[in-house]
C-alpha cells in the first residue's frame, strides 16, 4: 500500500517539475483528522501544476494549495474546494499577474454564488460558513501569493540545505479576530457589536470576524427585517437597522506576496486552527522536518499532525497541507 502510494506520488511529480522552472515542488501532501467534532467540515484543496485550470495565455507552472475550515456545515467549506481555484483562473486580473486582486475578486464571485443559493435553494448558506487559508505558486517564476480569511493559516520556513533543519519560521498570514481593535472598529462601523461570551470575543455565534458565507451577518441578508439573528449577531440600535448597514463578517482577504529565492529549500504549511492552536509555528515546523528526514512523504507527515493534533482532549476538526520546495540553483 504505502509502496503504490510513494509510486504514484512519484509519477504525479515527475509530471509535474520542470527544469526551467525557478522552483521544484519537491514533495506535496495532505491529512484531515474529525477529532471530537460530530462533523468534519474541514475541507483540502492540492491543486498541482498539471491539474491547475489551464489558461491559454501562459504556459507558467502554477499550483494551489488551500485548507477551508467550515462552520455551521460543510457546505461552503465544500463548495470551495471543488469551485475557487477555478474562479481564480478565470478572473482577468489573474492573467495580468494581479493576483492579489484576483483573489479578493474570486472570493467575493464565491460569496455571489452563495447569495443566490440561498435566494433560490436553501437557507443554509446564510449560516454555514468557512475559513479560507490558500497559496498560490508560480513555479516557473519562484512567486508566492499567500491569502486568508479567519484563523487558518499558512507557514513558510527555509531549509537548511545540509541538515534541513528548518529556519526563518514566518506566518505569512493574519488572523481574523472581533477582539482585534481594528476588526471590532469595522464591525461596529457596520452596524455590528462584539459580545465577550465566557471570556471568547464573539460576532453573533462566531469567534471570527472574517470568512466566506456566513451571509446572515453580510449584505444584504443582514438588512432584511426578518432576519432571526439580527439581535443575536449584535445589532447596536434600531437605527441600524436599515439598507446602509454593512458588512458584520467581511470577504476581504489579508494577501501578502513574495519571491522565493533560486538558492533555498523551503517548507510550506497550511493549517486549519485545529492545529496552529494547539501547536507552535517552530516546534510545528520542526516536527515536520523530523518526520522527513526519517524518510516519510509530505502526505504522510500531514496525516500524523493532523491526527496527533486532533487526538488531544477537546480535538477539533484538524486539516495539514505540507509541501516542499527546492529552489533550482538549492
Amino acid at each position: 500500500m504505502v509502496v503504490a502510494h510513494r509510486a504514484l506520488r512519484d509519477n504525479m511529480f515527475r509530471k509535474t517539475v520542470s527544469t526551467s522552472d525557478a522552483i521544484t515542488l519537491f514533495d506535496a501532501g495532505s491529512g484531515q483528522s474529525q477529532g471530537s467534532r460530530k462533523y468534519q467540515e474541514d475541507r483540502c484543496a492540492l491543486i498541482f501544476p498539471n491539474q491547475f485550470p489551464s489558461n491559454m495565455n501562459t504556459k507558467d507552472n502554477i499550483a494551489f494549495f488551500a485548507v477551508y475550515d467550515g462552520h455551521g456545515s460543510g457546505l461552503v467549506s465544500d463548495h470551495l474546494k471543488d469551485s475557487l481555484h477555478n474562479l481564480l483562473a478565470q478572473r482577468p486580473e489573474f492573467e495580468k499577474d494581479d493576483w492579489a486582486t484576483a483573489i479578493k475578486a474570486a472570493l467575493a464571485e464565491e460569496d455571489r454564488i452563495l447569495l443566490e443559493r440561498f435566494k433560490n435553494e436553501s437557507f443554509e448558506p446564510a449560516v454555514s460558513g468557512s475559513t479560507v487559508a490558500m497559496c498560490c505558486i508560480n513555479l516557473t517564476h519562484g512567486e508566492l501569493v499567500v491569502s486568508n480569511l479567519g484563523d487558518s493559516h499558512v507557514i513558510l520556513a527555509e531549509r537548511d540545505p545540509k541538515t534541513e533543519h528548518p529556519y526563518h519560521v514566518r506566518r505569512l498570514t493574519e488572523a481574523h479576530k472581533p477582539e482585534i481593535p481594528s476588526e471590532k472598529a469595522r464591525i461596529e462601523e457596520a452596524g455590528g457589536m462584539v459580545i465577550n461570551r465566557r471570556g471568547t470575543h464573539r460576532l453573533g455565534s462566531l469567534n471570527m470576524s472574517r470568512a466566506l458565507g456566513d451571509l446572515q451577518y453580510k449584505n444584504p441578508v443582514n438588512t432584511y427585517t426578518d432576519n432571526p439573528v439580527l439581535d443575536r449577531a449584535g445589532s447596536q440600535s434600531a437605527a441600524s437597522r436599515t439598507e446602509s448597514r454593512g458588512d458584520f463578517i467581511s470577504n476581504d482577504p489579508y494577501t501578502t506576496r513574495r519571491t522565493l529565492q533560486t538558492d533555498r529549500r523551503y517548507l510550506l504549511v497550511v493549517a486549519s486552527d485545529g492545529v496552529t492552536d494547539r501547536v507552535d509555528d517552530t516546534n510545528l515546523m520542526q516536527h515536520v522536518m523530523k518526520m522527513s528526514m526519517r524518510g516519510k512523504p509530505a502526505g504522510e507527515i500531514a496525516q500524523v499532525i493532523a491526527t496527533d493534533t486532533a487526538s488531544r482532549p477537546r480535538g477539533d476538526n484538524a486539516s495539514c497541507i505540507v509541501a516542499m520546495l527546492d529552489g533550482r540553483g538549492s
